[in-house]
Protein backbone atom coordinates (compact mmCIF):
# COMPACT_ATOMS: atom_id res chain seq x y z
CA UNK A 1 0.00 0.00 0.00
CA UNK A 2 3.17 1.86 0.25
CA UNK A 3 5.03 4.16 -2.83
CA UNK A 4 7.98 5.98 -3.50
CA UNK A 5 11.41 4.12 -2.72
CA UNK A 6 14.37 6.55 -0.76
CA UNK A 7 16.37 7.24 -3.61
CA UNK A 8 13.55 8.57 -5.48
CA UNK A 9 12.54 10.27 -2.90
CA UNK A 10 15.44 11.95 -2.86
CA UNK A 11 15.36 13.47 -5.87
CA UNK A 12 11.41 14.51 -5.43
CA UNK A 13 12.28 16.20 -2.09
CA UNK A 14 15.42 18.22 -3.62
CA UNK A 15 13.04 19.43 -6.97
CA UNK A 16 10.14 20.21 -4.41
CA UNK A 17 12.27 22.09 -2.44
CA UNK A 18 14.08 24.09 -5.17
CA UNK A 19 10.53 24.73 -6.90
CA UNK A 20 9.48 26.08 -3.60
CA UNK A 21 12.10 27.88 -2.28
CA UNK A 22 10.74 31.52 -1.32
CA UNK A 23 7.27 30.32 -1.11
CA UNK A 24 7.24 29.87 2.80
CA UNK A 25 6.41 26.32 1.63
CA UNK A 26 8.53 23.34 1.71
CA UNK A 27 7.65 19.80 -0.06
CA UNK A 28 7.43 17.61 2.56
CA UNK A 29 6.96 13.64 3.34
CA UNK A 30 3.57 11.96 1.61
CA UNK A 31 1.49 10.01 3.11
CA UNK A 32 -2.27 8.84 2.49
CA UNK A 33 -4.48 5.64 3.14
CA UNK A 34 -6.98 4.61 0.58
CA UNK A 35 -11.10 4.14 1.50
CA UNK A 36 -11.98 1.14 3.58
CA UNK A 37 -13.74 -1.77 1.34
CA UNK A 38 -16.26 -2.73 4.32
CA UNK A 39 -17.47 -1.15 7.10
CA UNK A 40 -18.64 -1.76 10.65
CA UNK A 41 -21.79 -0.39 12.21
CA UNK A 42 -22.33 2.98 11.69
CA UNK A 43 -23.40 3.27 15.31
CA UNK A 44 -20.66 1.60 17.31
CA UNK A 45 -17.01 2.03 18.45
CA UNK A 46 -14.62 -0.40 17.96
CA UNK A 47 -11.84 -1.27 20.34
CA UNK A 48 -9.07 -3.94 19.83
CA UNK A 49 -5.78 -4.70 21.12
CA UNK A 50 -2.31 -5.68 19.58
CA UNK A 51 -3.36 -9.04 18.79
CA UNK A 52 -7.21 -8.81 17.35
CA UNK A 53 -7.79 -9.72 14.30
CA UNK A 54 -10.84 -9.85 11.41
CA UNK A 55 -11.88 -8.91 8.24
CA UNK A 56 -12.37 -5.32 9.10
CA UNK A 57 -11.58 -2.29 7.07
CA UNK A 58 -8.22 -1.92 5.74
CA UNK A 59 -6.40 1.12 5.08
CA UNK A 60 -2.91 1.52 3.52
CA UNK A 61 -0.56 4.29 3.87
CA UNK A 62 1.99 5.91 1.64
CA UNK A 63 4.77 8.46 2.47
CA UNK A 64 7.71 9.82 1.44
CA UNK A 65 10.53 9.05 4.21
CA UNK A 66 13.19 12.04 4.78
CA UNK A 67 16.21 11.08 2.96
CA UNK A 68 19.20 13.19 1.99
CA UNK A 69 19.41 14.76 -1.53
CA UNK A 70 22.20 13.20 -4.15
CA UNK A 71 24.81 15.29 -4.75
CA UNK A 72 24.38 17.91 -6.75
CA UNK A 73 25.11 17.72 -10.84
CA UNK A 74 27.40 20.54 -11.19
CA UNK A 75 29.56 21.28 -7.88
CA UNK A 76 28.59 24.76 -8.33
CA UNK A 77 25.12 24.11 -6.93
CA UNK A 78 26.00 22.22 -4.25
CA UNK A 79 25.98 24.74 -1.66
CA UNK A 80 22.28 25.41 -2.49
CA UNK A 81 21.86 22.51 -2.32
CA UNK A 82 22.93 22.04 1.17
CA UNK A 83 21.59 24.79 2.20
CA UNK A 84 17.55 23.79 1.50
CA UNK A 85 18.30 20.40 2.60
CA UNK A 86 18.64 21.78 6.11
CA UNK A 87 16.17 23.98 5.51
CA UNK A 88 13.80 20.75 5.29
CA UNK A 89 15.22 19.39 8.32
CA UNK A 90 14.94 22.27 10.85
CA UNK A 91 11.20 22.35 8.91
CA UNK A 92 10.87 18.39 10.77
CA UNK A 93 12.51 19.37 13.28
CA UNK A 94 15.27 17.06 13.04
CA UNK A 95 19.06 17.11 13.08
CA UNK A 96 21.48 16.31 10.04
CA UNK A 97 22.12 13.25 11.44
CA UNK A 98 18.24 12.15 11.61
CA UNK A 99 18.07 11.89 7.78
CA UNK A 100 18.40 8.81 6.10
CA UNK A 101 21.15 8.07 3.59
CA UNK A 102 19.96 4.75 3.00
CA UNK A 103 18.82 3.65 -0.59
CA UNK A 104 16.06 1.73 -0.42
CA UNK A 105 12.88 1.36 1.79
CA UNK A 106 12.53 -1.29 4.86
CA UNK A 107 10.45 -3.95 3.14
CA UNK A 108 7.91 -3.95 5.96
CA UNK A 109 6.52 -0.64 4.53
CA UNK A 110 5.45 -2.09 1.32
CA UNK A 111 6.98 0.49 -0.84
CA UNK A 112 9.04 -0.65 -3.77
CA UNK A 113 12.37 0.77 -5.06
CA UNK A 114 10.33 2.21 -8.15
CA UNK A 115 7.95 4.38 -6.66
CA UNK A 116 4.49 2.33 -7.24
CA UNK A 117 2.53 0.58 -4.64
CA UNK A 118 2.95 -2.80 -4.43
CA UNK A 119 0.69 -5.63 -6.19
CA UNK A 120 -1.29 -5.68 -3.28
CA UNK A 121 -1.89 -2.54 -2.12
CA UNK A 122 -5.57 -1.73 -2.82
CA UNK A 123 -6.77 -5.46 -0.95
CA UNK A 124 -9.12 -5.55 1.77
CA UNK A 125 -6.53 -8.44 3.24
CA UNK A 126 -3.64 -5.52 4.10
CA UNK A 127 -4.62 -4.89 7.31
CA UNK A 128 -7.07 -5.72 10.35
CA UNK A 129 -8.89 -4.50 12.69
CA UNK A 130 -11.24 -5.57 15.76
CA UNK A 131 -14.96 -4.38 15.37
CA UNK A 132 -16.22 -5.07 18.59
CA UNK A 133 -18.81 -3.03 19.10
CA UNK A 134 -19.61 -0.59 22.31
CA UNK A 135 -22.40 1.93 23.09
CA UNK A 136 -21.40 5.29 21.29
CA UNK A 137 -21.27 8.06 24.25
CA UNK A 138 -20.54 11.58 24.61
CA UNK A 139 -16.71 12.83 25.16
CA UNK A 140 -16.48 13.13 28.42
CA UNK A 141 -13.44 15.35 28.36
CA UNK A 142 -15.22 18.51 29.68
CA UNK A 143 -16.50 21.78 28.39
CA UNK A 144 -14.42 24.10 27.13
CA UNK A 145 -14.52 28.11 26.00
CA UNK A 146 -15.16 29.28 23.00
CA UNK A 147 -14.79 32.52 21.04
CA UNK A 148 -16.34 34.35 17.99
CA UNK A 149 -18.60 33.44 15.48
CA UNK A 150 -17.19 31.39 12.53
CA UNK A 151 -18.15 30.26 8.70
CA UNK A 152 -19.80 26.87 10.41
CA UNK A 153 -21.86 28.96 13.32
CA UNK A 154 -19.81 27.10 15.70
CA UNK A 155 -17.17 28.93 18.10
CA UNK A 156 -13.83 27.79 18.12
CA UNK A 157 -12.70 26.26 21.56
CA UNK A 158 -10.26 28.91 23.24
CA UNK A 159 -9.01 26.73 26.20
CA UNK A 160 -8.38 23.19 26.33
CA UNK A 161 -9.98 20.56 28.45
CA UNK A 162 -9.19 19.27 31.84
CA UNK A 163 -5.51 17.35 31.46
CA UNK A 164 -4.22 19.35 28.09
CA UNK A 165 -2.31 22.38 27.31
CA UNK A 166 -3.93 24.54 24.21
CA UNK A 167 -0.69 25.22 22.04
CA UNK A 168 -2.50 26.33 19.02
CA UNK A 169 -5.93 27.43 17.82
CA UNK A 170 -6.76 29.05 14.33
CA UNK A 171 -9.83 30.52 13.12
CA UNK A 172 -8.99 31.73 9.81
CA UNK A 173 -10.08 35.32 10.46
CA UNK A 174 -7.68 37.14 8.15
CA UNK A 175 -8.43 36.62 4.34
CA UNK A 176 -5.64 34.95 2.53
CA UNK A 177 -5.34 35.40 -2.07
CA UNK A 178 -5.10 32.53 -3.82
CA UNK A 179 -1.45 32.01 -4.05
CA UNK A 180 -0.37 33.89 -0.94
CA UNK A 181 -1.03 31.55 1.76
CA UNK A 182 0.50 31.10 4.52
CA UNK A 183 1.38 34.68 3.89
CA UNK A 184 2.45 37.00 6.86
CA UNK A 185 -0.59 36.07 8.19
CA UNK A 186 0.45 32.06 8.74
CA UNK A 187 3.52 31.39 8.04
CA UNK A 188 4.56 31.54 12.00
CA UNK A 189 2.05 28.33 12.24
CA UNK A 190 1.55 26.84 8.85
CA UNK A 191 2.92 24.98 6.18
CA UNK A 192 2.54 22.30 3.80
CA UNK A 193 4.30 19.36 0.68
CA UNK A 194 4.32 21.01 -2.83
CA UNK A 195 5.80 20.17 -5.79
CA UNK A 196 5.18 16.03 -5.76
CA UNK A 197 2.61 13.43 -6.74
CA UNK A 198 -0.24 12.11 -4.28
CA UNK A 199 -0.87 8.97 -2.85
CA UNK A 200 -2.56 7.53 -6.11
CA UNK A 201 0.32 9.42 -8.35
CA UNK A 202 -2.70 11.15 -10.35
CA UNK A 203 -2.87 14.39 -8.15
CA UNK A 204 -0.10 17.08 -7.80
CA UNK A 205 0.57 19.07 -4.26
CA UNK A 206 0.40 22.40 -5.57
CA UNK A 207 -1.28 25.02 -2.86
CA UNK A 208 -0.28 28.23 -5.00
CA UNK A 209 -3.09 26.68 -6.93
CA UNK A 210 -5.62 25.60 -4.11
CA UNK A 211 -5.09 26.98 -0.99
CA UNK A 212 -6.73 30.20 0.05
CA UNK A 213 -8.53 32.05 3.10
CA UNK A 214 -12.10 33.44 2.49
CA UNK A 215 -14.71 34.06 4.42
CA UNK A 216 -13.85 32.65 7.94
CA UNK A 217 -12.48 29.47 6.56
CA UNK A 218 -9.28 27.75 5.03
CA UNK A 219 -10.19 26.79 1.69
CA UNK A 220 -8.65 23.58 -0.73
CA UNK A 221 -10.19 24.12 -3.92
CA UNK A 222 -9.76 21.04 -5.42
CA UNK A 223 -9.90 21.10 -9.04
CA UNK A 224 -8.30 20.09 -12.69
CA UNK A 225 -6.05 22.60 -14.54
CA UNK A 226 -4.15 21.46 -17.98
CA UNK A 227 -4.67 17.52 -17.28
CA UNK A 228 -3.72 17.88 -13.71
CA UNK A 229 -5.43 17.34 -10.88
CA UNK A 230 -4.36 19.78 -8.14
CA UNK A 231 -4.91 18.83 -4.41
CA UNK A 232 -2.70 20.35 -1.48
CA UNK A 233 -1.90 19.31 2.56
CA UNK A 234 -1.44 21.96 5.09
CA UNK A 235 0.56 21.15 7.93
CA UNK A 236 -0.02 22.98 11.41
CA UNK A 237 3.27 23.83 13.25
CA UNK A 238 4.04 24.27 16.73
CA UNK A 239 7.15 26.07 17.60
CA UNK A 240 7.74 26.54 13.96
CA UNK A 241 8.25 22.59 13.40
CA UNK A 242 6.41 19.80 12.32
CA UNK A 243 5.67 17.53 15.36
CA UNK A 244 8.28 17.28 18.13
CA UNK A 245 6.10 16.02 21.03
CA UNK A 246 4.24 12.84 21.91
CA UNK A 247 0.42 12.59 22.72
CA UNK A 248 -1.82 14.97 21.97
CA UNK A 249 -5.72 16.48 21.34
CA UNK A 250 -6.25 16.98 17.59
CA UNK A 251 -9.52 19.00 16.46
CA UNK A 252 -10.94 20.55 13.11
CA UNK A 253 -14.18 21.78 12.12
CA UNK A 254 -14.65 21.12 8.57
CA UNK A 255 -16.93 20.09 5.65
CA UNK A 256 -16.67 19.49 1.92
CA UNK A 257 -18.75 19.08 -1.64
CA UNK A 258 -19.17 15.69 -2.27
CA UNK A 259 -16.70 15.94 -5.40
CA UNK A 260 -15.53 12.71 -6.77
CA UNK A 261 -12.53 10.90 -6.58
CA UNK A 262 -11.27 13.31 -3.91
CA UNK A 263 -10.33 12.45 -0.19
CA UNK A 264 -9.18 13.32 2.94
CA UNK A 265 -6.23 11.75 4.44
CA UNK A 266 -5.86 13.91 7.92
CA UNK A 267 -3.42 11.91 9.76
CA UNK A 268 -0.58 11.60 12.62
CA UNK A 269 2.29 10.46 11.03
CA UNK A 270 5.81 10.08 13.21
CA UNK A 271 8.34 12.40 13.45
CA UNK A 272 10.51 9.55 12.59
CA UNK A 273 9.23 9.13 8.91
CA UNK A 274 9.20 5.26 9.92
CA UNK A 275 5.84 3.95 9.71
CA UNK A 276 6.56 1.21 11.94
CA UNK A 277 6.06 3.92 14.53
CA UNK A 278 2.47 3.94 13.40
CA UNK A 279 -0.06 6.02 12.22
CA UNK A 280 -3.39 7.24 13.29
CA UNK A 281 -6.05 8.57 10.62
CA UNK A 282 -8.88 10.62 10.90
CA UNK A 283 -10.99 11.78 9.19
CA UNK A 284 -10.44 9.69 6.27
CA UNK A 285 -12.53 8.58 3.00
CA UNK A 286 -13.81 9.82 -0.08
CA UNK A 287 -15.21 13.31 -0.25
CA UNK A 288 -18.55 11.96 -2.09
CA UNK A 289 -18.31 8.54 0.65
CA UNK A 290 -18.51 9.01 4.84
CA UNK A 291 -15.87 9.50 7.31
CA UNK A 292 -13.98 6.77 8.60
CA UNK A 293 -11.17 6.59 11.06
CA UNK A 294 -8.04 3.82 11.36
CA UNK A 295 -5.30 3.43 13.76
CA UNK A 296 -1.91 1.13 11.94
CA UNK A 297 -0.28 -1.19 14.69
CA UNK A 298 2.61 0.25 15.41
CA UNK A 299 5.73 -2.73 14.88
CA UNK A 300 2.93 -4.19 12.02
CA UNK A 301 1.47 -1.08 10.39
CA UNK A 302 -0.18 -3.00 6.93
CA UNK A 303 -2.48 -3.99 10.24
CA UNK A 304 -5.12 -1.90 11.44
CA UNK A 305 -5.65 -1.72 15.42
CA UNK A 306 -8.85 0.14 14.60
CA UNK A 307 -11.15 0.79 11.81
CA UNK A 308 -14.15 2.66 11.85
CA UNK A 309 -16.49 4.03 9.38
CA UNK A 310 -18.99 6.72 10.69
CA UNK A 311 -21.40 6.65 7.77
CA UNK A 312 -21.31 10.80 8.50
CA UNK A 313 -21.32 12.63 5.04
CA UNK A 314 -18.40 15.03 4.07
CA UNK A 315 -21.39 17.70 2.71
CA UNK A 316 -22.20 18.46 7.37
CA UNK A 317 -20.00 20.54 9.01
CA UNK A 318 -18.51 18.12 11.42
CA UNK A 319 -15.47 18.23 14.11
CA UNK A 320 -13.81 15.76 14.06
CA UNK A 321 -11.38 15.17 17.63
CA UNK A 322 -8.69 12.46 18.42
CA UNK A 323 -6.91 12.09 21.53
CA UNK A 324 -3.89 10.36 21.49
CA UNK A 325 -2.90 9.22 24.95
CA UNK A 326 -0.43 6.69 26.72
CA UNK A 327 -2.86 3.85 27.15
CA UNK A 328 -4.84 3.88 23.82
CA UNK A 329 -6.42 6.33 21.11
CA UNK A 330 -10.20 7.40 20.99
CA UNK A 331 -12.30 9.66 17.83
CA UNK A 332 -14.70 11.91 18.28
CA UNK A 333 -16.99 13.51 15.91
CA UNK A 334 -19.30 16.32 16.89
CA UNK A 335 -18.33 15.36 20.32
CA UNK A 336 -19.73 11.63 20.37
CA UNK A 337 -16.87 8.77 20.65
CA UNK A 338 -16.97 6.97 17.79
CA UNK A 339 -13.72 4.70 17.86
CA UNK A 340 -11.45 3.60 20.72
CA UNK A 341 -8.35 1.13 20.57
CA UNK A 342 -5.45 0.25 23.60
CA UNK A 343 -2.84 0.42 20.74
CA UNK A 344 -1.12 3.66 20.75
CA UNK A 345 1.60 4.77 18.88
CA UNK A 346 4.82 6.19 21.66
CA UNK A 347 7.00 8.48 19.26
CA UNK A 348 6.42 12.23 18.45
CA UNK A 349 4.61 12.51 15.53
CA UNK A 350 2.78 15.74 13.70
CA UNK A 351 -0.80 15.97 11.94
CA UNK A 352 -1.09 16.46 8.30
CA UNK A 353 -4.55 17.53 6.80
CA UNK A 354 -3.97 15.74 3.83
CA UNK A 355 -6.17 16.27 0.49
CA UNK A 356 -5.64 14.50 -2.33
CA UNK A 357 -6.83 12.15 -5.43
CA UNK A 358 -8.37 8.57 -4.32
CA UNK A 359 -7.92 7.54 -8.25
CA UNK A 360 -8.34 9.36 -11.69
CA UNK A 361 -11.17 11.89 -10.55
CA UNK A 362 -13.23 13.44 -13.76
CA UNK A 363 -11.25 16.16 -15.04
CA UNK A 364 -14.70 18.30 -14.83
CA UNK A 365 -15.05 17.33 -10.92
CA UNK A 366 -14.24 20.21 -8.38
CA UNK A 367 -15.22 21.74 -5.30
CA UNK A 368 -13.95 22.48 -2.09
CA UNK A 369 -13.04 21.22 1.27
CA UNK A 370 -13.33 23.79 4.18
CA UNK A 371 -12.08 24.24 7.41
CA UNK A 372 -13.21 26.81 9.89
CA UNK A 373 -10.75 26.35 12.88
CA UNK A 374 -8.62 23.77 14.51
CA UNK A 375 -7.02 23.33 17.63
CA UNK A 376 -4.07 21.43 19.08
CA UNK A 377 -3.23 20.22 22.79
CA UNK A 378 -0.61 18.86 24.36
CA UNK A 379 -1.07 16.48 27.29
CA UNK A 380 -0.45 17.26 30.51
Amino acid sequence: MTRTGRDRVRALALAAALSTAGTGLLAGPAHAAPTPTSSPSTTSASTSSASSTSTSPASGTTRRPVSRPPAAADPDDQDAVDSLWQKILNKLGLGDDDASTSGAQDDSTGKDSTGKDSADGDSADEGSASTSPTTTAPSTTGSTATAGSTASGQAMPTTAPAGWSQVLAEDFTTPAALGTFPGPAYAAHWDGYAGFTDTSGVGTYTPDRVVSVADGALDLNLHTENGKALVAAPVPQVDGKWGGWTYGRYSVRFRADDVPGYKTAWLLWPDSDDWNDGEIDFPEGDLDGSISGFVHQPGDPSSNALAIDTGASYTDWHTATIEWLPDGVTFFLDGEQVGHTDVSPSTPMHLVLQTETSGQPPAEAAGHVQIDWITLARHD
